[in-house]
């Protein structure tokens, strides 16, 4: 039995239900997450490809994994280095690399077309309340604002997939994107989803008490 406040025993989980896993990891650093999704790897005939811009080849001399050198961003070096994924798709994607909006919305929308069918992506730190303790303003914001990227995402495609978030303040969170459509199917471009002016988010408690007040006296 998994520990699902624990995301990778969260994502093993999911992956239990799959036959011959394939997992796409952006980001190995020390290779916590690399080692388990291997060693599942291994046991359940599957296979783990991991790209990271700096060199983690030494991270595990497994045959059940494959690390490529780059920036994952550039998706036809590394579909041209990972051609099985290329050919017939993966299982679940894990992104954990540099933690920028903008940077993990175009890796979702990049990749998403060669995630299986009832395949998933996870997106990992989207929850700003370990940084909010601390009044850690740049980290707060920099989270904030990969989550809004997550739906953002999310919102131009429902059809296509459902979103799903995690919240564990140990581990600042987790979103899970669930693919609906098969394999090569590709998402659609994301557009800027109207919002309201986050003065008015502000100011909309004071608004509304005053409302109320100015209802009651001319009662």
């Amino acid at each position: 039995m998994h520990n699902i406040e624990n995301h990778i025993d969260l994502m093993i989980d999911f992956l239990s239900k799959k036959k011959n896993p394939v997992i796409l990891e952006f980001g190995v650093e020390r290779g916590s997450s690399t080692k388990k999704f291997v060693d599942f790897a291994e046991k359940n005939s599957g296979q783990v490809f991991s790209v990271d811009i700096t060199d983690c080849s030494k991270v595990s001399n497994s045959k059940s994994w494959k690390f490529l050198q780059s920036n994952d961003l550039n998706v036809d070096y590394v579909l041209d280095q990972f051609y099985e994924i290329k050919k017939y798709g993966v299982d679940l994607i894990f992104i954990d690399s540099y933690h920028e909006a903008q940077h993990v919305q175009k890796l979702i929308s990049l990749y998403f077309a060669y995630l299986r069918q009832d395949g998933a992506i996870f997106v990992d730190d989207i929850d700003s309340l370990p940084f909010r303790l601390k009044k850690n303003i740049w980290n707060s914001i920099v989270y904030d604002l990969t989550l809004d990227s997550v739906k953002e995402f999310y919102y131009n495609n429902t059809e296509n997939c459902s979103l799903k978030i995690f919240f564990n303040h140990k581990e600042n969170g987790l979103a899970m994107i669930y693919k609906k459509n098969k394999f090569g199917f590709e998402p659609k471009k994301v557009n800027k989803i109207w919002n309201y002016n986050i003065l008015i988010k502000i100011l909309y408690p004071y608004l509304r008490r005053l409302s109320k007040l100015f209802k009651s006296i001319h009662k």
